[in-house]
């Protein structure tokens, strides 16, 4: 019986992330500068669209690596543009 309810779990699983589908995300901005990002994060959210950061900056130092700012795939094409219109 607890193999049979194990494999249904999977299977629901399973079903589970076929329905609900995740967005794709999609880097439209990265910088040494964490507030740079996050200056872009918020012009990007005030003209309607999902933002998302990643730091992956050393965790000791944050003198390593980058800030990522991402995007649904699906707004990548205008939060571009509102970025180039933020950069003029």
């Amino acid at each position: 019986v607890m193999k049979l309810i194990q494999k249904l779990r999977e299977k629901l699983t399973t079903l589970r992330v076929k329905l609900v589908k995740e967005p794709e995300w999609i880097v439209v901005y990265q910088s040494h500068e964490e507030y740079s990002v996050h200056i872009r994060k918020l012009k990007l959210e005030s003209e309607g669209i999902p933002t998302m950061i990643f730091d992956q900056r050393d965790s000791s130092y944050n003198a390593f690596g980058f800030v990522f700012l991402h995007v649904p795939a699906q707004e990548e094409e205008h939060a571009r543009k509102v970025l180039t219109e933020t950069n003029e």
